[in-house]
């Protein structure tokens, strides 16, 4: 299963709809749900919910093969204390997604850690994912290094994030 979520904001993000279906089509004999929230639009090819309770979010992160967030922290230290490298998406103030950038700050430090990827568009996600074992591999035989994230969280917040 491939797992989407946008979060809680009362912000549309379309661009993580749009790219739920992009991978629906792509990959029509897996499921793919999207936690899509107040968005405004709604998928067209994959399966979703507008909320999810926490117990059911936590499970679907697990179940998941992949999964794709918005990079806020809960969605992505989820992933990560679960042992998942999650395609990130961060909220964008451009796009109407939210109210500033805030979570690009952290989508590249849980990118440099190794615990994300970052895409952008649509199309982007849905390569990631498409590819997204060639990513990882990639991205845990590389130069990246990798404390555990407790540690790397604490060592970011005393350098004064």
């Amino acid at each position: 299963m491939i797992f989407f979520t946008v979060g809680t904001e009362q912000f549309d993000f379309l661009r993580m709809i749009q790219a739920a279906d992009l991978v629906a089509k792509a990959l029509p004999d897996e499921e793919v749900f999207i936690q899509i929230a107040e968005n405004s639009q709604t998928p067209e090819v994959a399966q979703w919910e507008r909320w999810l309770s926490y117990q059911e979010f936590v499970q679907r992160v697990h179940d998941a093969r992949i999964v794709v967030t918005h990079a806020g922290a809960g969605s992505l230290l989820s992933c990560a204390w679960q042992g998942k490298v999650a395609i990130t998406v961060p909220r964008l103030h451009k796009f109407g997604e939210h109210v500033d950038n805030h979570q690009t700050e952290l989508a590249d430090k849980m990118a440099n850690l190794g615990h994300a990827v970052i895409g952008k568009t649509p199309e982007e996600l849905c390569n990631l994912v498409l590819t997204y074992d060639e990513v990882v591999q990639k991205l845990q035989t590389g130069e990246v290094s990798k404390p555990t994230l407790g540690k790397a969280l604490k060592k970011w917040l005393e350098e004064g994030a």
